[in-house]
């Protein structure tokens, strides 16, 4: 069955249809009333992003049975979800891997992990906790210089301003989670506010995501179940944290990761962007 409502076509995928967060079959979707068409002032305001074109821009889809009422917090990956940033991962990790070759540790290395893992694996190789702390301060500077190239000068993706400010305004509470440095994110948001009432950078916690401690200390912060909460992200570790933290999930199509990859992670909702996140969980606001 397909429905699709004025304003946000939204297709409910029901050959697809997977259980919610822990296993549990959640309500089935139900929108508490039609989101407006973004041309027709008089039915409210369309508050996604303004660069929508719905005869380019994949459709949102709802992959399982869901109920936006129940979702009391949306928690968001940062880097490639509400900013675009356009790190060059690719030099961050030559630059992490130059510093471990210098430190005698390469041969023992899986270069093709990812780069927090990689300072992770070589914290281990090291015995004594004074080289783990030179070490670790070393790859830090290293990786943050390279994030700070780019996030200095990065932008939030068209409407996420407008849709984190919307989410607050109708209930929901915000968290933002990722594996980015608090500099490299503090850049950004010195000259792009984006409403939020916690952050937790690679800075702030013991254990990143895809571990689920990082996004259980978001929910906790914010007072909210898992069960109540959508976790939204460009990577399929954003969708990984969310089922191992027991969320929701969203996947966004603002970076490389595909509608096929996440559908093959098992994501519960598709979107073009992070932008499109108030249209499905608040009402329509009136002008």
């Amino acid at each position: 069955m397909t429905g699709r409502l004025p304003g946000l076509p939204v297709t409910v995928d029901t050959a697809r249809t997977r259980t919610g967060p822990r296993e549990l079959a959640p309500p089935a979707l139900r929108f508490r009333k039609p989101l407006p068409s973004a041309s027709d002032p008089a039915q409210g305001t369309f508050r996604a992003s303004p660069t929508h074109d719905m005869s380019t821009q994949p459709t949102p889809q709802i992959l399982t049975d869901f109920e936006p009422a129940a979702i009391d917090a949306v928690i968001f990956d940062f880097d490639g979800t509400l900013a675009e940033t356009n790190i060059d991962f690719a030099l961050m990790r030559q630059r992490v891997l130059d510093l471990a070759r210098e430190w005698g540790l390469s041969d023992h290395l899986d270069a093709k992990r990812y780069i927090l893992e990689i300072v992770d694996q070589s914290l281990e190789l090291l015995d004594h906790p004074a080289e783990k702390a030179r070490f670790r301060a070393a790859a830090e500077q290293a990786m943050q210089e390279v994030e700070l190239l780019s996030t200095t000068v990065a932008v939030p993706f068209p409407g996420v301003v407008e849709t984190l400010a919307q989410l607050q305004r109708c209930g929901r509470r915000v968290g933002i989670i990722t594996r980015n440095c608090r500099a490299g994110v503090a850049s950004v948001m010195e000259r792009h506010p984006l409403a939020h009432e916690v952050l937790l950078t690679r800075d702030d916690v013991e254990l990143v995501k895809p571990d689920p401690a990082h996004l259980h200390e978001a929910l906790e912060a914010l007072e909210v179940e898992p069960d109540a909460a959508l976790m939204v992200g460009d990577h399929i570790t954003d969708i990984e944290v969310g089922h191992a933290a027991g969320t929701w999930t969203a996947g966004v199509l603002t970076a490389k990761t595909t509608a096929e990859e996440f559908e093959e992670a098992g994501a519960h909702m598709l979107l073009p962007s992070a932008a499109y996140v108030a249209d499905v969980l608040c009402l329509p606001e009136k002008e």
